[in-house]
C-alpha cells in the first residue's frame, strides 16, 4: 500500500489536469509521476455503463430518453493506483489521498464481470496535486473534518525485513471514529497504526477509514477473494461493535440504527469475516475486535447487553479471535494517542521471536496491569500450528 487516505484539500486555487479513462481497456497512464508527500485530489465525471444493452449509464445524460441522473453505478467503477504494480485504489466520483511510495499514475474503469465484457463509455478524470512534507499524513474522517496529523508507530527506517519463507499475508483493517451519533476518539489513530505496523511486518494490507456498511461489506468481499491465494490473513477492526442476540455486528458511520431490529440490516455481522476466513481454508486466520466500547444505541434496545458475544474459533479451523476485553464487558477507549488495548498489541506485534498465542498473552498482561484488572482482553482459538509477526531471524 502506498497511499493514505488524507482530506482537507482545497483546489479553488489549483489548476487541474484533465484526462479520458475508456472502458475495456487495461490500465492507462495518466502521464503524472507521483512522489512520497504528493497529496492528491481525483475529481471524475463521465456516461459510462456495465451493461450498455440495458440503457442504464452513468453521468448527467442517465438513463436513456428519461433525463434520469444517475451520478455511479457503484463506487468501484473506477480505479486508480500508483506505480504499475501499486495497490489499486476506488475513485468512485471523488477521493482524496496521499503518496507513501512513487510511481506514474494509472487508471482504469473496472469491470465487475470481465467474461461478459460489455462495458462502455468512458470518464473524465481531473487531478489536483501538492506536495507535502513526506512525514506528514492524515487522516480521512469523511465528515469533512480537518486533517488529523501522524505519527507511525514504525517509521521508514525501521530496518525489518520479513523472510520470503514466512508465506502471504494479508490483512484487511477498518477504522471507524466518525459516527453521525458522535466521534470516537482513538479508533482513526489505532486503525492506521496498525495498517502501517502490518505491512512492516510484511503484510498486504487494505485500510478503510470511516467505512459505511457498503464499503465495509464490499471490502470483506474482496478480502475473501485474497484469502484464496493462501498464507495467514488477518482482520482488524476499531470501533463501535453491539451484540444482538449472542451475534455480534460491526457498525458503519452512517448506520441508522434505531432499534435492536435495525441492526442485522444495517450493520455488519462479524459472520460475514469469519465466512470468508473459512472458505479459503487458510492455515491460520486471525480476527482482532476493539470494538467493545459502550452500546451507543442502547436506550432503543430491549436487553441489556453490554460489550461483545464469544464467536467460537472451533467454526473456522486454524483461527484466532481476539478481542479487547473479556465478553460482555467494555474496554477503555485510551486518553492518549491509542487505545489501550490496540497501544500493547502494538508493542508486542514487533517483538521478534514471539509466538502468535505469546503475543496476545503479553497484550492481556499489559493492559490488566494498567487497568488495575479491571479490563481484561480475551482470545478464543482453535489454531495449533506456529506462527511469528517477527520471526527471530529478520
Amino acid at each position: 500500500m502506498n497511499y493514505e487516505p488524507a482530506t482537507g484539500m482545497e483546489t479553488s486555487a489549483l489548476k487541474g489536469q484533465t484526462l479520458t479513462v475508456q472502458a475495456n481497456q487495461a490500465w492507462q497512464k495518466a502521464d503524472v509521476h507521483i512522489t512520497p508527500g504528493t497529496h492528491m485530489k481525483i475529481l471524475a465525471m463521465g456516461k459510462w455503463s456495465l451493461a450498455p444493452s440495458l440503457n442504464v449509464w452513468s453521468g448527467p445524460e442517465g438513463l436513456s430518453g428519461t433525463g434520469k441522473e444517475v451520478p455511479w453505478i457503484n463506487s468501484s467503477a473506477l480505479m486508480g493506483k500508483i506505480g504499475e504494480e501499486g495497490k489499486p485504489f476506488e475513485v468512485g466520483q471523488e477521493c482524496e489521498l496521499r503518496a507513501t511510495g512513487e510511481g506514474d499514475l494509472y487508471f482504469a474503469i473496472n469491470d465487475p464481470f470481465p467474461w461478459v465484457q460489455d462495458n462502455s463509455g468512458s470518464m473524465q478524470v481531473t487531478l489536483y496535486t501538492t506536495t507535502d512534507s513526506p512525514s506528514m499524513t492524515s487522516v480521512s474522517s469523511g465528515r469533512g473534518s480537518s486533517p488529523s496529523t501522524l505519527s507511525p508507530l514504525i517509521t521508514e527506517n525501521t530496518p525489518i525485513t520479513i523472510p520470503k519463507e514466512t508465506g502471504k499475508r494479508t490483512a484487511l483493517v477498518i477504522g471507524n471514529a466518525q459516527y453521525d451519533i458522535g466521534a470516537l476518539r482513538n479508533p482513526a489513530n489505532d486503525a492506521q497504526d496498525m495498517a502501517r505496523t502490518l505491512e512492516k511486518l510484511g503484510f498486504d494490507v487494505t485500510f478503510m477509514l470511516n467505512a459505511g456498511q457498503e464499503q465495509m461489506e464490499n471490502a470483506i468481499s474482496e478480502f475473501g477473494r485474497q484469502l484464496y491465494q493462501g498464507g495467514v490473513g488477518l482482520f482488524y477492526y476499531a470501533g463501535h461493535g453491539v451484540q444482538v442476540d449472542g451475534e455480534n455486528y460491526l457498525i458503519p458511520v452512517n448506520a441508522n440504527i434505531e432499534s435492536e431490529s435495525d441492526v442485522r440490516y444495517k450493520a455488519v455481522n462479524i459472520g460475514q469475516v469469519l465466512g470468508k476466513m473459512g472458505e479459503a481454508r487458510n492455515g491460520l486466520n486471525i480476527v482482532i475486535l476493539d470494538a467493545c466500547r459502550d452500546n451507543p444505541f442502547a436506550k432503543g434496545f430491549r436487553s441489556a447487553s453490554r460489550g461483545l458475544a464469544v464467536v467460537s474459533s472451533s467454526a473456522v479451523k486454524g483461527t484466532l479471535i481476539a478481542y479487547a476485553t473479556s465478553p460482555g464487558k467494555v474496554a477503555s477507549d485510551g486518553e492518549a494517542r491509542n487505545g489501550l488495548y490496540t497501544k500493547h498489541l502494538l508493542t508486542h506485534l514487533q517483538t521478534p521471536g514471539l509466538p502468535v498465542e505469546q503475543v496476545f498473552k503479553r497484550v492481556l498482561q499489559g493492559v490488566e496491569q494498567e487497568t488495575n484488572g479491571k479490563q481484561t482482553p480475551w482470545t478464543s482459538s482453535s489454531f495449533s500450528g506456529d506462527f511469528y509477526f517477527l520471526p527471530t531471524s529478520y
